[in-house]
């Protein structure tokens, strides 16, 4: 126990019982008692002038549901991506928390989702990924129109979408996604039936990584690491492959670090071959 602790609970002003005085020779007298020294004055610098009460606020303690919603002002970032066929919007806040919806074609947006449609109507956009936090957006076929213009007038949709509260994409698309455990089993059973003994001759391999919601990470190995031909084979393939089988397949990724691919099946692409 802190010894200010006992002092503040012994009784009487706080101090420790002083010791009994020493007996004093009766040749000598007893010498007067010590003063005390006087107690400060309270609320007293010293100079007289009266002392300042500081007052402290504490933090105010913010609701959870206060402190998890988004502010009024709708931010949104868009990157081109380095191959220049896509443009991706990253936002502020969720547009399809934790799952990702994919249109091909704005036929495919009926009943499940307004805003892809709505950016079906930019000139210039082929195709829309919905995911989580992100939109991409990717060229139309044949279509030279800068990315700029396009990004402008497909930003203005998607600020307006947001600001509406309106939902991105339907309850009925939603629950109509299958288990991530079952997206898992229909996929792996395409890369071991399908996509592996058809890249086995390149000495390729494709790995499922994981499922999220329904998006699907993955990586390529052997001679498909580094591989000039690589996106050609995910795009018209592996992607192809994977949406026959499931079509609720929203996003699919890429991880693999194709740089440090030591044994690539192409170097460059071969003539006539499109990137």
């Amino acid at each position: 126990m802190p010894s200010w602790f006992k002092k503040v609970f012994s009784g009487g002003d706080g101090r420790a019982p002083e010791p009994a005085p020493a007996p004093i020779p009766a040749s000598r007298p007893a010498p007067a008692p010590a003063p005390r020294p006087a107690a400060p004055k309270a609320f007293d610098f010293g100079d007289g002038r009266p002392k300042i009460r500081k007052v402290i606020s504490a933090p105010i303690i913010v609701p959870e549901e206060e402190r998890s919603s988004y502010s009024a002002e709708i931010r949104i970032k868009a990157q081109v991506d380095k191959d220049g066929r896509s443009c991706r919007f990253m936002l502020d806040r969720p547009i399809f928390e934790g799952l990702s919806a994919w249109f091909p074609e704005k036929r495919w947006t009926k009943d499940a989702s307004l805003l892809a449609e709505k950016l079906f109507g930019v000139a210039g956009v082929g195709t829309v990924l919905l995911h989580d936090t992100t939109i991409t957006i990717a060229r139309a076929e044949g279509n030279n129109r800068g990315w700029k213009d396009i990004a402008t007038e497909a930003g203005v949709l998607i600020r307006e979408d947001l600001k509406s509260g309106a939902p991105a994409v339907s309850d009925a698309f939603r629950t109509g996604i299958p288990p991530e455990a079952e997206i898992r089993r229909r996929i792996q059973t395409v890369l071991d039936l399908e996509i592996n003994p058809g890249i086995a001759s390149h000495s390729g391999v494709v790995t499922l990584e994981r499922v999220e919601g329904n998006s699907v990470y993955l990586t390529m190995g052997g001679g498909c690491q580094g591989c000039a031909a690589s996106s050609i084979t995910l795009r018209q393939g592996i992607h192809t492959a994977f949406r026959r089988a499931v079509p609720e397949v929203g996003a699919i990724y890429d991880e693999t670090d194709h740089k440090s691919g030591s044994n690539p099946y192409f170097k460059e692409l071969p003539a006539g071959m499109m990137a």
